[in-house]
């Protein structure tokens, strides 16, 4: 880990005037530094998705800007008619709440896809903000305002992400809560400085993105309106009155956020299906299985790393 990889000195894949967010990729793989691989194995705070087969998702929602690093084979993801498609040596970053169609193919041969993902809690896009908008920053731009991806390739990108790694996972050690959060704004930083700023500029997350945050840290919970009135400073009336408004339940919204941690778990773990199932609420795996597929659009078990 003291040598960063020849990868840093190589040229950017995004033709001059082309917007990244409209970008094909599909540049040679190159080899990722091994301190990326070694940094990532160190602790349990990352998050690497993996497919053995090539399986396509619908509707697969964000709720909180996410960086996505392709480690090996390709990803492709449509949001709204636009198009990406990043692979090793490359990365996309979603700037806002959306919904998406996500592909995963493995490369040719025995070898998984694999990718890194990371997700940016609001509050540390909030400081990311508050800083960049200290030191002059131009203010939100309208082309800005619409891209909800952007992708380039990895290379301007490494010294943040090498900073954050090593930020992480001191001497082995699992940082706490700050310090997480301070890693993070460091790398949106980053980021901001290549360009791929557009996170700056997303819209406050709707109450519907609020409430499945809140379901995410505890899917298996016995949710009831209460809990969400409570957390969210809203009566029961104004939260039904808004959910309503953004064409959305608070049934449909805690079925969506448990069947997108069964994904979760499938695409990063080799837990079996009962398990999983039973970690998302679900107290049979038929009954996750059939709101899965109608969901995502695919079997859980073409997604299933197990």
């Amino acid at each position: 880990m003291n040598q960063i990889h020849a990868a840093l000195e190589m040229p950017a894949v995004v033709p001059q005037g082309q917007a990244a967010g409209d970008a094909v990729l599909s540049a040679a793989s190159p080899t990722l530094p091994a301190w990326l691989e070694a940094g990532l194995q160190s602790g349990a705070e990352h998050v690497t998705i993996l497919a053995q087969r090539a399986y396509r998702l619908r509707a697969v929602q964000v709720d909180a800007p996410l960086l996505v690093v392709p480690l090996s084979g390709v990803k492709r993801l449509d949001v709204d008619g636009k198009h990406a498609e990043v692979a090793c040596g490359e990365f996309v970053m979603l700037h806002q709440a959306c919904s998406m169609g996500v592909e995963n193919l493995p490369p040719p041969g025995t070898q998984a896809y694999r990718a890194w993902v990371l997700s940016f809690p609001w509050r540390v896009v909030a400081l990311a903000r508050t800083l960049v908008g200290a030191h002059g920053a131009d203010a939100p731009r309208t082309a800005a305002l619409a891209k909800a991806f952007s992708a380039g390739d990895i290379t301007a990108l490494l010294p943040g992400v090498r900073a954050y790694l090593a930020a992480m996972a001191p001497m082995g050690e699992v940082p706490n809560a700050a310090q997480r959060d301070h890693a993070m704004l460091g790398l949106l930083l980053a980021l901001a400085r290549c360009g791929h700023d557009q996170f700056l500029h997303a819209q406050d997350p709707s109450l519907a993105a609020r409430i499945r945050l809140l379901v995410a840290a505890a899917p298996a919970r016995n949710w009831a309106s209460g809990d969400f009135e409570l957390a969210l400073h809203v009566s029961g009336a104004t939260l039904r009155r808004r959910l309503a408004q953004e064409e959305t339940s608070l049934r449909a919204i805690l079925r969506e956020t448990r069947l997108q941690h069964g994904l979760g778990l499938l695409q990063s773990s080799r837990k079996p299906l009962k398990s999983i199932a039973l970690a998302c609420g679900y107290q049979s795996v038929a009954s996750f299985s059939k709101g899965f597929v109608a969901q995502f659009g695919v079997d859980p078990g073409a997604v299933s790393f197990a």
